[in-house]
Formats: structure tokens, C-alpha cells, sequence
């Protein structure tokens, strides 16, 4: 090989070793940024294996603005279309008096159901047959409510007559987001006191599960036969809702330090 040639070989080698390098150098930042990334150095959160686990709890009380009533009447009679007929009769009738009262007609709903009852050892013709009407009616406030029960009064239903206060779906989301904002601040104060009390510092929230419990007031139920007694039209009996409670828990894990 000349002189000539292996000059320029040679300076091939050289110019080919520091790109070489450069690419090896290269790679190299890309697996640091990498795993910077991936570790997370700055964040005291990474770090942090120790957890601690509070409970935040709020109950709030309100007057119910909801009024949901269950009457339910019983037909019976030894011919089916007749006890039928009493049952078609008498739903439509209460049905259009809750109307004209004020109850709206998505609040109504009405349900009717029968059975057969034939004393042992008697031909099936002297079965009795039992229609049964159960309404479902909801009343929006204690002033529509009154009207309703003083009316349900005077129909002699079977079961309860007094209604069931609630919540409205629209008050009871409002009494859900202040329950919420408490039991949060509640959660708060729980870690804080825990920190304080056992020497630890709080990192940030790792975790938080929401779940929420009603105390909801039932009224009790009266007696069947006490039910079923015939009411004067001039009997009244006054709506006292009292106060439902809402309870709302939230579970939150803070990073410890």
C-alpha cells in the first residue's frame, strides 16, 4: 500500500471514532432521561412507601320536601269480572282525584294483583276471588301532602296512611355537596391529628373512596285492623314530617413522611 494510502485510512479511523462516541454518548442521555422519568427523583411521593388511612364522616339534618304514600284497597268477590270492575272503578277514581288535587301524573303509579281462595274440599265455583290495588304516590311538600292524607283518609285503605317523608332528588344532591366539603375537611383534621400525635409528616393523597349512607326517617306502620277501620269525612290526621338525616363517609390514604 503507498504512502498516499495509508494516510487517508488512517484518517478515516479518526474521523470515524468521535462519531462513534457521539452516538454512545447519545444512547446514554436517553436511558438517564428515561429513567429519571420513571423514578421521579424530585417527588417526595415516590419515595414514600408508608401510608395512613383516615375516614371522614358528615350528617347533616333537614325537613324532608318529599311525602311518598302506599294505600292499598282489597276486592273480593266470587265473580272475577265484578271484583274486576270494583278495582277499575276505584283506581280511576283516585286516581283523578290526586290529579285534581295537585299530585303530578308521573308521581301516581298503580299496581294491581290477584289470587284464587277456595275453602279445602269446596267445588272450584265457590272460589273467591281477590283483586288487590297498591298505589304509590308522591307528594311534593307538606302543604300538598296534608291534602293527599286527609283525602286517602276518607278511602279506607289498607296499610299505612301516613307517608314516608324523603328527600327530592334535587335536595338531596345539595345535601350531599355540603356532606361531601364536611366529611373532606373531617378526613383533614383526622390525618392531621394523627401526624401530630404519632410524629409523622403527610405527603400527598394517594387515594380517596367516596360512598355515601342514608338515615332516612320511617314512619312506623299501624295496625292492619286500626287501618282498615272507616274514617269520617271530617277526621283529620296532621302531617309532621320531623327531620331525615343524610350521612356521607369518605375514605382518603395520605403518603406519610
Amino acid at each position: 500500500m503507498s504512502p498516499e494510502n495509508k494516510n487517508q485510512s488512517s484518517s478515516k479511523q479518526k474521523l470515524s471514532l468521535p462519531l462513534d462516541l457521539r452516538a454512545v454518548v447519545i444512547i446514554l442521555l436517553a436511558v438517564i432521561v428515561a429513567m429519571l422519568v420513571i423514578w421521579k427523583p424530585w417527588d417526595d411521593t415516590s419515595k414514600a412507601t408508608r401510608t395512613v388511612q383516615v375516614t371522614g364522616e358528615a350528617t347533616l339534618k333537614s325537613t324532608p320536601d318529599e311525602f311518598v304514600f302506599y294505600p292499598s284497597y282489597q276486592f273480593d268477590n266470587t265473580d272475577k269480572a265484578t271484583a274486576l270492575g270494583e278495582l277499575t272503578k276505584k283506581s280511576g277514581e283516585i286516581v283523578a282525584k290526586l290529579k285534581e288535587l295537585g299530585v303530578q301524573e308521573g308521581k301516581i303509579k298503580t299496581n294491581a294483583a290477584n289470587y284464587d281462595v277456595r275453602p279445602y274440599n269446596l267445588p272450584t265455583n265457590m272460589e273467591t276471588a281477590t283483586y288487590t290495588l297498591s298505589l304509590t304516590v308522591t307528594a311534593a311538600g307538606k302543604d300538598l301532602a296534608q291534602k293527599v292524607q286527609d283525602y286517602l283518609l276518607r278511602t279506607a285503605p289498607s296499610g299505612s296512611v301516613t307517608p314516608q317523608p324523603a328527600f327530592s332528588t334535587l335536595k338531596r344532591k345539595k345535601l350531599e355537596t355540603q356532606a361531601r366539603a364536611k366529611a373532606e375537611k373531617d378526613a383533614r383534621t383526622k390525618a392531621e391529628q394523627s401526624a401530630t400525635n404519632l410524629g409523622f409528616s403527610l405527603g400527598k393523597v394517594k387515594s380517596v373512596s367516596e360512598g355515601v349512607g342514608f338515615g332516612d326517617i320511617i314512619p312506623l306502620l299501624g295496625s292492619r285492623a286500626a287501618a282498615e277501620t272507616p274514617v269520617s269525612s271530617d277526621s283529620k290526621l296532621a302531617v309532621q314530617p320531623g327531620e331525615n338525616e343524610l350521612s356521607y363517609n369518605i375514605s382518603v390514604t395520605y403518603f406519610i413522611k
